[in-house]
């Protein structure tokens, strides 16, 4: 399957039509991934074998609604702003749980140039994520996500929690390649301490709703009021994926992720 075959298809499900490689596009572009494709660890929790080939990403997260996270996600869109003219950059950034650690390069981005300013374009990390393009120089007025500097060349992705601006993660605009993304994938899906690999994760961000799914409880974000509910059996575990995250899994790997399912949530590290 070519590229340009990929791209009609997912410019399909998203329902967004061709055009210039505009800022507006772009953020049209990432608010409809995040609310088409959902974020997910359902691949990791099972074993599947998870190829980063354009085609295999496609036939996972667009035909067979697997979803996926950061090396899957941003893999796909990748290529998608690569055949639509915006000619993408891969970077690589470390995901930040406690001030001062030095995590390793677990996370996939992708940086555009439009009309001489960068963007940041991350479709890849669940609920907290940018759900518009960020760009790297500061801005007039602060929105969700913004870009600091940390340590001479080192880009902070900033959010607020709690009241308070917290990282992210942080980058550094190195050269970065398909097999720098191969080796954090790698880790991110086989290695026995790697959080996917440990935790059953979902999201997606809908207009006005963000909906998450942590281990055993989902939970919907709307107008500023959070419901949550608890996840009894793997039939419900199979609707709930089905019905709030567009996620195809069958009754046995649905019993599997179920039966798996840690007692108490499982924190990064």
């Amino acid at each position: 399957m070519d590229r340009s075959a990929i791209v009609a298809g997912y410019l399909d499900r998203v329902g967004v039509d061709d055009g210039p490689a505009t800022l507006g596009r772009l953020n049209t572009l990432i608010a409809g991934h995040v609310g088409t494709f959902a974020f997910a660890s359902v691949g990791p929790r099972l074993g599947d074998d998870l190829p980063l080939d354009e085609a295999a990403l496609y036939d996972r997260i667009v035909v067979r609604r697997r979803g996926g996270y950061c090396f899957e996600q941003n893999g796909l869109f990748f290529a998608v702003l690569d055949q639509l003219g915006y000619r993408p950059r891969i970077v690589l950034a470390r995901v930040i749980h406690e001030e001062g650690s030095h995590p390793p390069l677990t996370h996939r981005v992708s940086i555009v140039r439009i009309d001489g300013t960068d963007y940041l374009a991350d479709v890849g990390f669940g609920a907290q994520g940018p759900p518009q393009a960020v760009p790297l120089t500061p801005s007039t007025g602060r929105s969700s996500h913004w870009i600091e500097e940390g340590e001479p060349g080192e880009l902070h992705l900033l959010t607020v929690r709690d009241g308070a601006p917290v990282t992210l993660y942080r980058f550094e605009l190195s050269r970065y390649g398909p097999s720098d993304c191969e080796l954090g994938h790698f880790y991110s899906h086989r290695h026995p301490d790697a959080f996917f690999v440990n935790t059953l994760v979902a999201s997606r961000i809908l207009p006005g709703e963000i909906r998450t799914l942590r281990n055993g409880e989902v939970r919907v974000l709307r107008g500023g009021q959070s419901a949550a509910d608890r996840i009894t059996d793997g039939p419900q575990l199979r609707a709930l994926l089905a019905d709030l995250f567009d996620l195809d899994v069958t009754d046995d790997e649905a019993r599997r992720l179920f039966d798996d399912l840690p007692q108490e949530p499982v924190d990064p590290t």
